[in-house]
């Protein structure tokens, strides 16, 4: 029985206490909705009130921080991998996040008693209203990802493929800022179906990005027809060439002219110039010209028309000097054609 006594008497001295340091008013701010720090002293140095209540309040959010760091070493972290070409995350125990802790979501309380010059600190931190800035930035990165991705639809059917590709391509980034929402809504106590869910939502997304990104990387589709005559002779070699330089930047090829985002006219015939003796040596000159259309597959707008001439010489003969023109001409050629083709 005086067991039962002592241990009551215990028990009450104990809430005493706890009353006394914790005012009622702050008693919800010690449940286990929230984190937080309390500081008491003795106003004993004679400064100010205002001094003395500051000093209190950076001890409390001092003491808090490295309640959080302790935390964050001890208990939380997140690891990211892939599955299949998914991204799944879980969490462990880890230190992978850095320890500073960002303290946007202290509040802070004071109390003081001119009389016996006591003073009282609470800096807390409310668990729901922390998960409710983290869900939002998850939503937000979500928004702006659903944003870029119905743009760069619209770019699509528009036939701007190369805008749609850009769209896509500076969204991707945006994904790797989740992780540290993530992190700390397991840290603040989001529930494991929450942020399973929200991972499943991000994870969706992502693969989206990335499978739009799969099919725009060949997919500006060029309709070239090119004709090129040297003195009665066909010469296949420059719609070859012109195809290589195009390749290279991405696009891929139809013969098709109604299915093409860009429907390209290329006709060029070899003209010969006279010729130059000089040491006794015999050069020839001859003219590549070419008339350049380029037209807008979607819209049939011609987006570019031009006629060029291109000089070559030799000291064989004029078939040889109209090739070199060509391979003049062919240089000339893909930059006109790959700058053209750029939304």
């Amino acid at each position: 029985m005086k067991r039962h006594v002592c241990l009551l008497c215990l028990i009450g001295w104990t809430l005493n206490l706890s009353a006394q340091s914790c005012p009622p008013e702050w008693v919800k701010y010690t449940s286990g909705d929230y984190l937080y720090d309390i500081q008491s002293d003795n106003n004993n140095r004679g400064v100010s009130e205002t001094d003395f209540k500051n000093q209190l309040l950076n001890a409390a959010r001092a003491n808090l921080a490295k309640k959080v760091q302790m935390q964050v070493k001890e208990e939380a972290g997140m690891n990211k991998s892939a599955v299949d070409g998914k991204s799944h995350v879980s969490y462990t125990s880890s230190t992978r996040f850095s320890t500073d802790v960002d303290l946007k979501f202290v509040d802070t309380r004071t109390l003081y008693n001119a009389d016996t010059k006591e003073g009282l600190a609470i800096a807390f931190i409310e668990k729901a209203t922390a998960c409710m800035f983290y869900r939002n930035e998850i939503g937000r990165i979500l928004d702006k990802v659903d944003n870029a991705l119905k743009t760069a639809n619209n770019y699509i059917v528009s036939g701007f493929k190369e805008r749609a590709k850009a769209e896509v391509e500076a969204v991707l980034p945006e994904f790797s800022r989740t992780e540290e929402p993530f992190f700390w809504l397991n840290f603040f106590g989001v529930s494991r179906a929450e942020t399973s869910e929200l991972a499943d939502k991000c994870n969706a997304r992502e693969q989206a990005v990335k499978q739009l990104l799969a099919d725009l990387k060949h997919g500006t589709l060029i309709c070239l027809v090119c004709t090129a005559d040297l003195f009665g002779r066909s010469y296949p070699t420059l719609q070859n060439e012109l195809k290589g330089k195009l390749s290279a930047g991405g696009c891929s090829f139809t013969d098709n002219p109604a299915e093409a985002d860009w429907v390209i006219r290329v006709k060029v015939s070899a003209r010969k110039q006279k010729t130059a003796v000089l040491g006794g040596i015999t050069s020839y000159f001859a003219y590549a010209d070419a008339l350049i259309t380029i037209d807008k597959g979607i819209t049939s707008q011609r987006i570019y028309e031009d006629e060029i001439s291109v000089k070559g010489g030799h000291t064989r003969n004029y078939t040889e000097a109209a090739r070199e023109a060509y391979k003049d001409l062919s240089k000339r050629l893909g930059e006109i054609l790959k700058g053209s083709t750029k939304d």
